[in-house]
Formats: C-alpha cells, structure tokens, sequence
C-alpha cells in the first residue's frame, strides 16, 4: 500500500473537507488515505472525528500560528513513522506545512485548490503566496475549470489539473422526509422556503439573499456559522431568517427548502450544489466559478453575481413549485456526472504521476 496523507486546517466541516472526506473513502488501491486535521490548540477536531467516525485513518496535527514550523515537523515525524509517500495539501496552511514537511521527510506534495475567497487583504495575501506556492509541488488540482485557468497563469513548474469534486450518491428526499423536517424547523407546511447553507463570511453572498429576499414573504434557513454571523443577524432583522448554526448534517434544511440559494460573490465547486442536485432541489446560483457549467442546461437557474435584483426575480419565478419541477428533474440527471469514483480515479491518476518523478527510495 502507498499511504497518503491528506492536510487540511478548520475546526468544521464545510464543503471542501466533505469533498476531503469523500476522496478519502473511496480512494482507490494500492493508495491509503491518512486524514491529517490541522486545529489550533484546545478546539474541537470535526475533520478529525468525522474521519475516525467513516472508519478512516485519521491524525490531529496542533497549530498555533499560520506559519507554523513546528507543525511542519510534527508532519514530517509523523509521515515517516507512518511510511507516508505522498503530501496532499487542501489549503494554505496545510501547503505551506506540507512543502515544509515534504522536504524534512522527502516525501513528495500535491495540492487542491478549493476557491478563493478573497475575504480580507491578508488572505487575498495568503491565496496568491498558495498560487505561488504551487510551483514547489508534483502535481495541483483545481475543483473549478475558472479556478484551473488561473492556476495555470501562476504555476508553470507542475502540472494542474481540473478534477471536479463528487459525492456518493445520497438518499433522495421523500414528501414525507419534507414534512417532518418542517415541523422539526418550525417551518410551515406551505411556507415558501429558500435556504443557504454554507459559512457566514462575505463571500458567500448573505446580503445579497437578504437584499433579494424581501417583499417576497420567504422563510430563509441559513445553516452555518462564521466571523459575520452578529452583522447578518442585524441585517435581517425585518425578514422571516432562521440562523441555525453550524450543522455536521444539514439534509433537513435540503428537506426543508423549496430552493437552495447559492449567492456567492466567489467559488470553486461547491459540494453544497452537489448535494442539493443529487437531493433534486431546485438551486439558484451565482455564475461563478464552476458553477455555469454544473447548472447549465436547465439543472439550475444562474444570475449575475453581486446583484439583488436579479436573485429576487428568479426567486420570485420559482415560488410556483411547477417552476421548479423541470429544474428538479435534470438537476438529479445532472449530479450523476459528479460521481465520487471519477473524483477518486482522477486523483489516482495525479498520485501516480507525482510519485513517478519522486526521489524518495524508500
């Protein structure tokens, strides 16, 4: 077996550590995933026990600063106990501990690119020192084709790659599964019901729903958590939103929802509009990222990004449920592309040619 130690900092479990989570359960042979959770000391380790919890081989890594070489060698110690021949690094935390790890431990680094946020300058920082850093690993993947051409304008000593992210096929959702999850949420049977799950951080478009949502008499269910959650709370204060924190599972707001709104300002390839094709809910997305392409054909509705107007014109056409019947259709048809095995197989591929030019002679 070739073990593989995949990096990823967070204390929660958002789309890109679900896609981590998924890779890592159906990666196939000879390749062992090792499930490496960065966390800052004294929080909780979500990655780390979901991890556990699949039955993955996990491993909790502390970190108190963003560049952290002692983490580094906390890595290093580990990958070669472990007989670790491969990095793969999810974010800029985890690249920059994995290239320092890999040259300690000579063991070989790739990378997936999950989206820009662009949230503050510093990380706007951090995101194009990442881009730059790309050029010291074997091999780097984009889950978006937009986020792909840019990587490629910034690393020109790997090879990138696009590898869409992609989930098991879940459950579909019944009418009766709907029913209960409203009266569990407090939602009313006929209410129309439009919800964002996802981080409160900027980028992920809150206002803009806000914006959209009023005069339309919807209840917004907004499943996460994150450093803006008291200034969305204010700024909803005259609409019907439920904030209902963070959630491990949130198929009972995809149960719940007439519509799934995506309103993001940037994106890769969220696995939220994964989910919420396979569930056969109706999404409305901003056209970024990966997104033209996932929705495109009639799977989903697209509006400009950043614009009110436009979001609440589609909402507003989608409140008759004959709207979104079609959309539902396709949108399930359409989730059956994105499977976990061809993400899994596509990262086998990169394993394999990034070990191919290894020194490592263990």
């Amino acid at each position: 077996m070739i073990p593989v130690l995949h990096l990823r900092q967070g204390s929660e479990l958002y789309g890109a550590d679900r896609a981590l989570l998924a890779l890592s359960a159906s990666t196939p042979s000879p390749y062992l995933p090792i499930v490496g959770a960065i966390a800052r000391p004294g929080t909780a380790g979500a990655l780390e026990e979901e991890a556990r919890r699949r039955g993955l081989r996990a491993v909790r890594f502390e970190s108190a600063s963003r560049i952290d070489f002692r983490c580094a060698r906390d890595v290093a110690r580990v990958a070669l106990e472990q007989g670790v021949r491969l990095l793969h690094a999810h974010d800029f935390k985890a690249l920059f501990v994995a290239l320092i790890a890999g040259r300690l431990a000579r063991v070989p680094v790739v990378a997936t690119f999950h989206g820009d946020t662009h949230a503050t300058p510093a990380v706007r920082l951090y995101e194009g020192v990442a881009r730059l850093l790309g050029n010291f690993t074997r091999g780097v993947a984009a889950v978006s084709r937009a986020l792909e051409r840019k990587l490629r304008r910034w690393v020109r000593a790997a090879p990138v790659a696009f590898v869409p992210n992609g989930l098991p096929p879940p459950l579909p959702i019944s009418e009766s599964e709907r029913a209960a999850a409203r009266g569990r949420l407090g939602v009313q049977p006929e209410r129309y019901t439009i919800a964002l799950i996802g981080r409160l951080a900027p980028e992920k478009g809150h206002r803009v729903l806000f914006e959209a949502a009023r005069g339309l008499g919807a209840t917004l269910l907004l499943a996460g958590d994150g450093p803006i959650r008291a200034d969305l709370q204010d700024s909803a204060r005259e609409l019907d939103a439920r904030f209902l924190g963070y959630l491990e599972d949130p198929r009972d707001v995809f149960a719940a929802a007439d519509v799934i709104a995506l309103p993001s300002l940037t994106e890769g390839l969220p696995l939220t509009a994964l989910e919420a094709l396979a569930l056969g809910r109706c999404v409305v997305a901003s056209a970024v990222g990966e997104l033209p392409e996932l929705l495109e054909g009639g799977a989903g509705v697209l509006v400009p990004p950043g614009e009110p107007g436009a979001l609440s014109d589609a909402l507003r056409r989608l409140q008759d449920s004959g709207a979104r019947a079609g959309i539902e259709a396709r949108a399930v048809e359409r989730a059956r592309a994105y499977g976990v095995a061809a993400m899994a197989g596509a990262y086998a591929s990169l394993y394999k040619r990034a070990l191919s030019g290894s020194s490592n002679s263990r």
